[in-house]
């Protein structure tokens, strides 16, 4: 137990840092290679389309570990690496980081739970679409179309308080500091900057910068919530641990842990696996049979059968919503 906080403050830097060079490179380097294996080889494109959609859960690992101030030591530095990072990823990063934070303290709860329809919800085809539409792309394009509220922040935010019966809802607004929202508003700038620069170098057939750009939405979208769907509707840190071949689970920076990534929020990837084994936990299931399970599609929430379990996480997730 004495060796937990040491864990907890470990970050692996130099690994860190090459993925994300690699990354940032790569991610730099489509707008020229896209056009260019795309005339070349089908073949070509096609892999090249594998090879782009692990850059894209590369790049949001990175994001990941820049929220939780585990990418680099240096402060200042893991911010403006993960802002470059969500640059590339195509939503600013501070929206992404209070997003994330949320899932943290609200996971399971009505503000996190994309599969769960309120007991007393009607109309359930609306539901049903709003679901599968978020699971096949449209949690990406929200993402990237979600600056734009940031332009008018202060009319949005008397929207949302006028007219919202959510007031978790409400206050996560408020957690969007000055500060940020400059932030949010400058690297959305950048976002289309960069989207705009990959559309006039594919500007002679747009086919394949639409398809890496739907692409991306399905995995960022379909991969989002696998580790939570179908578990327990009211157990805070509800998260799977699922199985994978051993070098997937390197390159996937051990995301595959996600129950114990709940349990130590604040701890880098690179420490997970020693929870692991010193917990002994277990996998509930293999990634490759759980993410299908999702087309299943939405449930309703069941009734609270036991008292509240709250997540050993939430508090210190909530640490980590300090200002910038």
């Amino acid at each position: 137990m004495d060796s937990i906080p040491v864990a907890l403050r470990f970050v692996p830097q130099g690994r860190n840092a090459a993925f994300s060079v690699a990354a940032l490179l790569f991610q730099v380097a489509t707008m020229v290679l896209t056009p260019l294996i795309w005339q070349w080889s089908g073949w070509a494109f096609a892999a090249y389309t594998l090879l782009y959609g692990y850059v894209t859960l590369l790049t949001w690992l990175m994001i990941h570990e820049s929220i939780h101030f585990k990418l680099l030591n240096n402060r200042a530095a893991n911010i403006l690496v993960g802002r470059l990072h969500g640059i590339t990823f195509g939503c600013p990063f501070h929206i992404l980081k209070i997003g994330h934070m949320t899932h943290h303290r609200y996971n399971r709860g009505a503000l996190d739970s994309s599969e769960l329809i309120p007991s007393d919800a009607r109309r359930l085809i609306w539901w049903r679409v709003s679901y599968y539409g978020r699971l096949f792309g449209m949690l990406y394009v929200s993402e990237v179309l979600s600056p734009l509220a940031f332009f008018f922040w202060k009319r949005v935010k008397c929207l949302v308080a006028a007219h919202s019966k959510n007031r978790a809802l409400v206050a996560l607004l408020e957690l969007f500091t000055r500060r940020m929202v400059q932030a949010i508003q400058l690297d959305a700038i950048l976002c289309v900057a960069f989207f705009a620069a990959q559309i006039w170098f594919n500007r002679y057939g747009l086919w394949p910068f639409f398809i890496l750009f739907f692409w991306r939405g399905f995995i960022v979208s379909f991969y989002d919530n696998a580790y939570h769907y179908g578990t327990d509707p009211y157990d805070h840190r509800a998260a799977k641990n699922l199985s994978m071949p051993a070098f997937l689970q390197v390159i996937m920076l051990n995301h595959n842990l996600h129950r114990v990534h709940h349990r130590y929020p604040t701890s880098s990837w690179a420490v997970l696996r020693d929870f692991e084994r010193r917990d002994a936990e277990q996998y509930d299931a293999s990634l490759s049979s759980t993410i299908w399970q999702q087309l299943k599609g939405p449930v309703r929430r069941p009734a609270r059968t036991t008292g509240p379990r709250a997540g050993a996480g939430q508090d210190e997730a909530m640490v980590l919503l300090e200002n910038d």
